[in-house]
């Protein structure tokens, strides 16, 4: 982004990929201050939607003709964009302000104080969740990678000297940023499309890592970070115990640097609990007092497409998840058995990426065989073209009793399922069948 000042009016913003989580909440961020806003994507969905609503002009149409922008805009475009997309290829050749949204983002949080949420698993919920707690004791802006419950929304605009970021491992995005402090979830492999090996994914994490300015904790289970203090464990100083289920959510009791505060995540699952712990530290570390930390966490009300809860009647009950990882789908799994013990799960899995299916065939399967009745979409293809060999068969074939559903029956399949428990898992389209499902569900009650 040379030659650009950010301190400078900015004159308009065109979004190439603007349906994006990501992308959508910056293009919130410019609507908020009175900035021109264009975009492009693919398709209509519930997020252009409200984004038309908000007062930004899209278009779903990539050729030169359909591309009206004003012609100071910047161009603002994700990795997901291919090379040769036409408006691309067009902004390029006219000289036009071009960066990448993890570059705006970037340039954005970095100046003042940027919090920021790493993680392979669970930056979205402790980020959403972090917000939350900050929002209650001073002004923030924030920059969320879900539709956060409690903000009906994925972004908190400001004007805030604090920015709560989610920090993106894929396309090393989150290098852009140089937190004041920062938390790490989790370093597991994925993105191996980008990273190709699980040592370079943890690399990249260590590079992220090495730009933290202050306070940066790190997960259980994440790799060795330089000057990272980690939580969640016994004896660390940011920690939690006595886990126990009540009224239907799970209690504990908060650690807070020898501070100790009975509170409850609202979203099951032991690793909610972590991710409470995790907001809790890096909300602590800044100057949030302890009392105020644990009752923002107990009125956290989750985020969209995380362990939601869309249907609870007649006995049976639905819930949509994102979890497109085997780590995030065992957990995610685990919780459902937690919270319904001895109930029949079905679910219905919508594999994201041919790359990531093909890296880590073995632990979906593995993790999949959890339910009882397992029904597989096609893969949602995103950003790749397909793969020989690749497909939702080669994956059914390692799960016994899974079966291949077609997408346009996929709501009517888990519907018909003898389970108590059903469930929409996946990072794809899978959900625009939610809507379906719910009906379904609901008729049969």
């Amino acid at each position: 982004m040379a030659g650009v000042n950010m301190n400078d009016p900015i004159p308009a913003l065109d979004f190439l990929g603007i349906g994006g989580i990501g992308m959508s909440s910056l293009a919130r961020w410019a609507m908020a201050r009175g900035i021109t806003v264009t975009g492009y994507d693919k398709t209509p969905t519930a997020l252009t939607d409200a984004l038309a609503s908000e007062g930004a002009t899209l278009r779903f149409d990539e050729s030169l003709e359909a591309w009206k922008v004003p012609a100071d805009a910047w161009i603002i475009y994700t990795p997901a964009i291919p090379a040769d997309h036409p408006q691309l290829v067009a902004a390029k050749a006219q000289g036009r302000t071009l960066m990448k949204r993890a570059e705006l983002l970037g340039q954005i949080a970095n100046d003042g104080t940027c919090l920021a949420v790493g993680g392979t698993h669970g930056k979205t919920t402790t980020s959403a969740m972090l917000a939350w707690i900050l929002s209650q004791h001073q002004p923030i802006q924030a920059f969320l990678g879900g539709i956060a419950t409690n903000f009906n929304s994925n972004c908190l605009p400001g004007p805030a000297e604090v920015s709560v970021v989610e920090a993106d491992e894929f396309d090393r995005s989150f290098l852009h940023l140089h937190p004041s402090a920062a938390v790490i979830t989790s370093t597991d492999a994925d993105h191996l499309d980008i990273y190709g090996e699980a040592d370079s994914v943890v690399d990249g994490f260590r590079d992220f890592a090495g730009q933290v300015k202050g306070p940066l904790f790190a997960g259980p289970g994440c790799a060795d970070l330089a000057g990272a203090e980690s939580y969640g464990r016994p004896g660390d100083r940011y920690t939690y115990r006595d886990v126990r289920l009540e009224g239907g959510v799970q209690a504990f009791t908060l650690v807070l640097d020898g501070t100790e505060i009975a509170t409850h995540a609202g979203l099951p699952g032991l690793h909610n609990v972590e991710n409470a712990v995790a907001a809790a530290a890096l909300a602590h570390a800044v100057g949030m007092p302890a009392a105020a930390i644990a009752q923002a966490i107990a009125s956290f009300r989750g985020v969209a497409r995380r362990f939601d809860r869309r249907v609870s009647a007649a006995g049976r009950h639905y819930i949509d998840d994102y979890a497109h990882h085997p780590t995030e789908l065992t957990r995610f799994i685990e919780a459902l058995r937690g919270m319904f013990p001895g109930e029949k799960v079905a679910l219905l899995f919508q594999p994201h990426l041919y790359s990531r299916t093909r890296d880590f065939a073995a632990g979906f399967a593995e993790a999949l065989a959890g339910a009882d009745f397992v029904g597989i979409l096609p893969i949602y293809a995103a950003r790749e073209r397909a793969m020989a060999g690749v497909d939702s068969a080669m994956l059914a074939a390692r799960i016994p009793g899974a079966q291949l559903v077609p997408y346009d029956r996929g709501a009517e399949w888990l519907a018909s399922q003898p389970a108590t428990v059903v469930a929409t898992v996946g990072a794809g389209d899978i959900d625009r069948l939610v809507p379906h499902v719910e009906r379904l569900i609901r008729a049969q009650s």
